[in-house]
Formats: C-alpha cells, sequence, structure tokens
C-alpha cells in the first residue's frame, strides 16, 4: 500500500514581519548550466531570475544564510516563487519517454538540454521542470475557473503593495484604485485584491531534501515543531487598515514524506498548489467547503499520475490508512452499493479531519462531474464560493451556492451525479 503524504494545511496568520523586499537581480555564482542566467533567454521562458527575493516569511537569501541550505537554488517565475533543495533523480527506463516528451518542452527555450542524453535530473533542471509544470498548472487553473490573465492585469502590481506597506497601507491602495481602469463585472471591490489569481504577490513553493531542514524552518519562522508539509497563508505585518494577505506558500521534504520519485514530488506540488490557488482566488478571504480543496486538488493529481494520491489531514491526525488504486471504478462501486457521501454529506463536513477515504474519492468525483459536464456553471460556482463575503462554508451557503450556479438542488445534483457515474466510470 502506498505510504498517504500528509499534508497538514492550517492557513494561519504569520508570526514576524515580512522582510524588506531584495532587489530583483541574477547572482553570478549560481551556477545554472540550463539557463546560464542569459536574461534573454529566461525572458523567452517566462521566467524573471535566480533571486534573491521575498520568500515565505522572510527572503531568499535571508533563508539560505539562516539555515545553512547552501545546496537551495532559486527561481522566480511568471506566477511562482520558487526554492529547490533535491538530491538527483534517475528516471526509469521505463518512463523514459514521458520524461524525453516534458523535456523536448523546455528545450525549445533551453539548447542546452538535450532530452535523450538526460538519464538523471539535477537541481538545476528540476528547479526548470517544476516551474515549467508550475505554470502549466497555472494555466490550467485559470480555465478552470474562468478567468483570463488579461482580467488580472486591471489589478495593481506587486509593486504597489510593496510601497502601500511602505507609505501607507489604505490611502496608496485607494490613490491606486482611483487611477485604474474598472474591475471586470461583477468582481469585488476589495482593496487586497492582486494581480494573482487575487493575491497581491506571487505563490511560492519550497522543496526539500531532508526533514530536519523543514523542521527548522517551520521552527523559527511560525513556530511548529515538525517536518511535514505545510501550506501557509503569509500576511503583511500591516498596522492599520485591511485586507493583510501577501501570498500563498507551500513547503515539502521528500525524506520525512518518504517521497522517492519525481512523480510522486510533482503530484505533492500540484495537490497543494491547487488548493492554495483555490484558497487565494479573488484574495484569501473566504474559506472553500473542505470536499471542494481536495476535489479539485485530486482530480489535478489524479490526472498527472494516479498512482500517487494525497490526504489532507488536520494538525496532529494520524495518516490515511486505505488508499485506492482505480478511483473511478472505487466510486462506481460506492454508488451501486449506495454507500457514497452525498453532495448534502460532504456539505456538512468543516475540517479535513472529518472526510474520510470515501468523502475523498466521492470529493474527487464530483469535481470530476461538474468540470466535466458543466465547466462554465463549474467555473461560476467557484466564484461565487470565493466571493460571497457574507457566507462561511456552511451549509445554506453552498445550498444557495448550488443552486444560483447550476439551476439544482442538493438532491437534484446529486441524483445527476450519480447517473453520470453509472454511465461514464468503468465497472472494473
Amino acid at each position: 500500500m502506498r505510504r498517504a503524504l500528509r499534508s497538514t494545511a492550517a492557513l494561519a496568520a504569520s508570526l514576524v514581519a515580512l522582510a524588506a523586499v531584495a532587489p530583483a537581480q541574477s547572482r553570478k555564482d549560481d551556477g545554472c548550466w540550463v539557463c546560464g542566467n542569459d536574461p534573454e533567454l529566461m525572458a523567452r521562458a517566462g521566467l524573471v531570475n535566480h533571486g534573491p527575493f521575498v520568500f515565505f516569511e522572510s527572503d531568499s537569501r535571508e533563508l539560505t544564510d539562516h539555515l545553512g541550505l547552501m545546496k537551495v537554488v532559486w527561481l522566480e517565475s511568471e506566477h511562482f516563487r520558487i526554492g529547490l533543495d533535491l538530491k538527483p533523480w534517475r528516471i526509469p527506463v521505463s518512463e523514459k519517454k514521458a520524461y524525453r516528451a516534458e523535456l523536448a518542452e523546455l528545450a525549445e527555450t533551453f539548447p542546452a538540454i538535450v532530452p535523450r542524453k538526460v538519464s538523471t535530473l539535477d537541481r538545476w533542471l528540476r528547479i526548470h521542470l517544476y516551474a515549467h509544470r508550475l505554470e502549466r498548472l497555472y494555466d490550467d487553473l485559470q480555465k478552470t475557473f474562468g478567468v483570463t490573465e488579461e482580467q488580472f492585469a486591471l489589478l495593481p502590481p506587486e509593486e504597489t503593495f510593496v510601497g502601500a506597506v511602505e507609505k501607507g497601507w489604505q490611502s496608496v491602495l485607494e490613490a491606486d484604485y482611483l487611477e485604474r481602469p474598472p474591475r471586470p463585472k461583477g468582481w469585488p471591490q476589495w482593496l487586497g485584491m492582486g494581480r494573482y489569481m487575487g493575491m497581491p504577490m506571487k505563490y511560492e513553493v519550497l522543496l526539500l531534501q531532508y526533514g530536519a531542514d523543514m523542521e527548522r524552518l517551520k521552527r523559527d519562522y511560525i513556530g511548529r515543531q515538525d517536518p511535514h508539509p505545510q501550506r501557509w497563508h503569509v500576511t503583511w505585518r500591516v498596522d492599520v487598515g485591511e485586507p493583510k494577505s501577501r501570498s500563498m506558500w507551500f513547503g515539502v521534504a521528500a525524506e520525512s514524506e518518504k517521497i522517492r520519485h519525481d512523480q510522486h514530488m510533482h503530484n505533492a506540488v500540484i495537490h497543494n498548489v491547487s488548493i492554495n490557488v483555490l484558497d487565494g482566488f479573488m484574495l484569501y478571504l473566504v474559506e472553500s467547503p473542505v470536499w471542494l480543496r481536495v476535489g479539485l486538488a485530486h482530480w489535478f493529481t489524479q490526472r498527472n499520475d494516479p498512482r500517487f494520491n494525497f490526504y489532507d489531514l488536520d494538525e496532529g491526525a494520524a495518516e490515511m490508512d486505505r488508499d485506492e488504486s482505480n478511483w473511478p471504478v472505487a466510486v462506481r462501486k460506492l454508488v451501486t452499493k449506495g454507500e457514497a457521501p452525498s453532495f448534502l454529506d460532504l456539505a456538512r463536513k468543516r475540517s479535513f479531519g472529518q472526510l474520510t477515504l470515501e468523502d475523498h474519492l466521492a470529493s474527487w468525483s464530483k469535481v470530476d462531474f461538474l468540470y466535466r459536464t458543466r465547466p462554465e456553471e463549474f467555473a461560476r460556482f467557484l466564484f461565487l464560493v470565493k466571493t460571497r463575503a457574507d457566507f462561511s462554508a456552511n451549509l445554506d451557503a453552498q445550498r444557495d451556492q448550488v443552486r444560483e450556479a447550476f439551476g439544482w438542488s442538493l438532491p437534484q445534483i446529486e441524483a445527476a451525479w450519480q447517473e453520470w457515474v453509472l454511465a461514464t466510470y468503468p465497472v472494473k
């Protein structure tokens, strides 16, 4: 049985002040053979630089020095800031064809990559590969949410928020708001919204090899004493004014989670970044239902590689002790036996710890059904979930949002889902 990755998900307020944003510049000694730190080459790939830059509760240079992570490499892309310190990974012979196809996409921009000669992914190749994967995921999430880059370009850039912290949060943002073109029709008018699906600053990802490094990072910066994966809502330290969201961060250590395969790590990133982007959509102010968060994450990981599944847990909870290798077949069996958790059942769940394996399976399948059969309505549902500031993720809110987006009651959407499962998923 595959070991389930625990994914602690407390999105609590930050405990220390944000460090000053370091100037964006490339370091001459970072030795990246993929891009050679060539600004023109990086720009063609949608990349910015190899740091230093603001990151987590500090910045990349300070984290490297403080934690002694001298082997960590950094990369900033269009929508992400990434740190990586993973061991080289040898590509299995049976998977070389798939990896060569993926590397060929990178090689179109970076001629130093010769896919047929690559047998091992070193840290420089891996960080470029993960930047490529993350940007592809971001594009998929925008399509799923029914939004475009052009729409978010109407919102303030990162520099405006940095200036607001330094010169006056409310006054700077109000002045910027009055000077900008109107936001898309129906969008929230919250001042704190930014260009990154609603967040003020880019999403952040840290991939480490050793659990001890992750434990030290969490202990020193957010006061948590464990090596487990963490999603974190990084906030501005602003004395007055609303709101205070800055970025959504995810970190994981391969050793503590027994991650040995690159696609295992890839799914860890997909699962957690998908949830972070959903949480940050239209700014992190409104909680999404737990079934929707895990369902969306499972949908993207199952599409990428169904061998590696992840289950979010409450803090201190035991790992999921069961798993399934064929999710469509497992869900069909649940529906056939009358044992599948319904939309009503899932809408009542308020924490990750309340979700059983069957809840995870049903959550994935319900997202699968809604996105594949009613993509525009599903996008509308996601928008309603994240923009009704007067609602929390309770049963009444979800009932109203389902009716407004799909025109169904909860019993009606449940019946439609069950009928679709029986007509779509295989028996074995």
